[in-house]
């Protein structure tokens, strides 16, 4: 009772300052509700810089990204996750101690082609990811990209949309972590067959990402080992994190491995298109437009 007591007068210290300071209040027990609260509404928190100055770790980040899951675990069954820090650009951020991890749902997941209104989320950003499908449950056991291979399904091409709940400005892990990773809606398109051999796995190092608007404009070319070397170690970084959390991969679980490029912000009526090139021999694409 005393630690309870003495942590709760911390959180008060620690909101008054942050109120002294930018006119803004927030406490850590705020956060869950808060960011569910947007997430509903589609838009974002009005504090998030409050709430930089007390979410300052990756431990809490993760601590209350399981607060955040839990409340979609009540409400959608969970269909997949998602990692950021595989690539270089979040992997750089200051603080960020392994690839973060968050969870995805049913309800997420859009048809290839999706049409999103522009008034969908007060921000929306797109990037193109990539996504595998999970065989059986002999994936839990993996350690090594050939023992992954071997329990996969299918690559998807796949868009991740993001509607943030907060300005993530500048980037800030630990708020990331915090809120499941954004995580709102992915297109699923074309997919490949998962080949367990070592010529598949690195099909997936050497193919050839790009992304594209409607116009053929070229945004972002990548290749596959953009994302830690080759795009299975996404596949790994999950395994380890539901250990943690007592939890295992299913068959029909999606895991995504990030993102070829940093976020684009969506602020007019556009068509978008990623091609991956090369994967397994093939070529498989996805495509979502915003009105």
């Amino acid at each position: 009772m005393v630690g309870l007591t003495i942590a709760a007068l911390a959180m008060g210290v620690v909101s008054s300052e942050a109120n002294a300071q930018g006119g803004e209040t927030c406490s850590l027990e705020s956060w869950v509700p808060g960011i569910m609260s947007a997430w509903d509404r589609r838009d974002m928190i009005d504090n998030a810089d409050c709430f930089r100055t007390i979410i300052t770790s990756m431990d809490t980040g993760r601590r209350l990204r399981d607060e955040v899951v839990a409340r979609f675990d009540e409400r959608f069954p969970r269909a997949g996750y998602k990692v950021v820090g595989l690539d270089p650009v979040n992997a750089a951020l200051p603080g960020v101690d392994r690839p973060m991890v968050g969870m995805m749902y049913v309800s997420m997941f859009l048809a290839d082609g999706a049409i999103l209104p522009l008034e969908s989320a007060e921000m929306i950003i797109v990037e193109p990811d990539f996504i595998v499908s999970v065989a059986d449950e002999g994936i839990n056991d993996a350690t090594t990209l050939e023992e992954v291979v071997a329990h996969l399904d299918r690559v998807y091409a796949f868009i991740e949309t993001i509607a943030p709940t907060y300005v993530n400005n500048p980037p800030n892990p630990y708020l990331m972590q915090a809120s499941n990773l954004m995580a709102r809606w992915g297109v699923l398109g074309e997919s490949v067959a998962v080949s367990p051999t070592a010529e598949f796995i690195r099909s997936l190092e050497t193919m050839t990402v790009t992304f594209r608007d409607g116009d053929g404009n070229v945004l972002a070319e990548e290749p596959g080992s953009y994302l830690g070397g080759n795009p299975l170690n996404g596949v790994l970084v999950v395994i380890e994190e539901l250990k943690r959390r007592g939890e295992r991969l299913r068959p029909g679980d999606l895991i995504s491995s990030g993102s070829y490029m940093p976020p684009i912000r969506v602020d007019e009526a556009v068509e978008y298109e990623t091609i991956y090139e090369g994967i397994g021999g093939q070529t498989i694409r996805v495509s979502t437009s915003f009105r």
